[in-house]
């Protein structure tokens, strides 16, 4: 129930975002009246009080840690508490007849029954979340004495969810889905990269994608390079800026062409035209347009390109042509040496995500750059001051460091040429 109701909560949160999007820009033809307001909360509560929330939703601690939840009331203008049930006790896996739950289980915790109980209680979610899976066999290994100094232990959210910014340290932080599967967004490796960097846009666009299950390109908000929302937000020619982190429009709408420097979002270097689509982007819609004349001339569509564009607009790192396969810059030139031919047994593994890294980090001016393969994926053996270790294809390492002279000790070894590790 844990899990259900929380996933419910963010499947709201995320068809507010839709809807609160679409208003701005008049894309559900849904009359301006007719729009739950502010104001129409506020009258609501004045003419209706809202029953008070109870000390475990008020009160934030280690005894009160409830969650608020919009009510069924219009326009979910007032709250209800559920509660946060603790580790052992007795909880409810819902289902026809059962009452309505009060109370979830807590943080870490999944309501199911043990073996030889008959009643469900909160219980640990290892047996039920990848993530926290991985936790315990971290911890167990780094008991053990098996853990390489640059590894990470996964963090893990309140329903056992990844995280969704994962950092190989003096180097990259990326974002990841809940599932732990590396998405779109990237930026260089501070102290604090996780305050500003939380890929909400970026998690958005994979989920989009996944749920409308197309084999063509398709258009969702616009995200910056580290996965949060561009504040600059525009659908066909009327644009808005928006909270970066909510994708909350937070001023006026404005037309393309008349006025769209005068948002307080817009900036000349990160939005560089007035028709506010990028170069890859048009080949996007030029892609699409194509598909539509076809389909409209009685033909079936049955093969078309990956997606050639990121979600903030630039191009993917990989782009090929009728011979080779090739790392680009985001604008699309190609980074040297990475180009393969698509005979290459190479081409299968290519994913450039090193050539990607390096490129930022070497703008970056840092000093430790990562070493790449020939079609720019990460040598799985990487060797610095004196120690060796393996990494996986995000360049994380993976398990213990050996000193140089002992590296062939490693599993990632080969004395041949190491980028053929890659091709295992």
């Amino acid at each position: 129930m844990a899990l259900q109701i929380r996933q419910l909560t963010a499947n709201i949160g995320w068809m507010l975002f839709l809807l609160k999007f679409s208003r701005v820009f008049g894309q559900l033809g849904i009359p301006n009246n007719l729009i739950c307001t502010d104001d129409f909360c506020d009258n609501y509560r004045e003419a209706n009080e809202c029953e008070g929330l109870r000390t475990s939703c008020k009160v934030q601690n280690a005894t009160h840690n409830g969650i608020a939840l919009p009510s069924m009331t219009p326009c979910s203008c007032c709250q209800i508490c559920i509660d946060n049930v603790k580790l052992g006790e007795d909880c409810s896996v819902g289902g026809l007849g059962s009452p309505v739950p009060t109370g979830i289980c807590g943080p870490g915790l999944y309501c199911m029954v043990v073996e030889g109980e008959e009643h469900p209680t909160c219980q640990p979610m290892h047996a039920s979340s990848q993530c926290y899976k991985e936790q315990k066999i971290f911890d167990e290994k780094r008991q053990n004495g098996t853990i390489g100094h640059l590894e990470q232990r996964p963090a893990c959210d309140a329903d056992g969810n990844f995280e969704p910014v994962v950092c190989i340290p003096g180097q990259t932080c990326y974002c990841v889905d809940e599932n732990g599967k590396r998405i779109f967004g990237e930026d260089i490796h501070t102290a604090n990269i996780q305050i500003s960097m939380r890929c909400e846009c970026s998690r958005l666009a994979a989920k989009a994608q996944k749920l409308l299950n197309s084999r063509y390109p398709i258009f969702t908000s616009r995200c910056d390079a580290k996965g949060s929302f561009d504040q600059l937000q525009c659908v066909d020619d009327i644009c808005t800026c928006v909270d970066m982190h909510s994708g909350q429009p937070t001023s006026d709408k404005k037309n393309i062409t008349r006025g769209l420097a005068g948002l307080a979002c817009y900036n000349k270097y990160n939005h560089e035209n007035t028709t506010y689509l990028r170069d890859c982007e048009y080949v996007k819609l030029s892609q699409l347009r194509d598909i539509h004349d076809y389909e409209l001339l009685g033909y079936n569509v049955l093969e078309f390109e990956t997606d050639i564009c990121q979600p903030d607009g630039w191009y993917n790192r990989i782009q090929s042509n009728i011979t080779h396969k090739y790392c680009v810059f985001k604008n699309g030139t190609i980074i040297e040496p990475y180009v393969v031919s698509k005979g290459s047994e190479f081409a299968t593994k290519m994913n450039c995500k090193c050539a990607r890294a390096r490129t930022l980090l070497m703008e970056k001016t840092t000093l430790e750059v990562p070493e790449c393969c020939p079609n720019g994926s990460y040598k799985p053996l990487v060797c610095r001051r004196g120690q060796c270790y393996c990494v996986d294809e995000d360049g994380k390492q993976v398990g213990v460091e050996r000193p140089a002279k002992n590296k062939q000790e490693l599993e990632c070894f080969d004395a041949e040429d190491v980028c053929k590790n890659i091709l295992r």
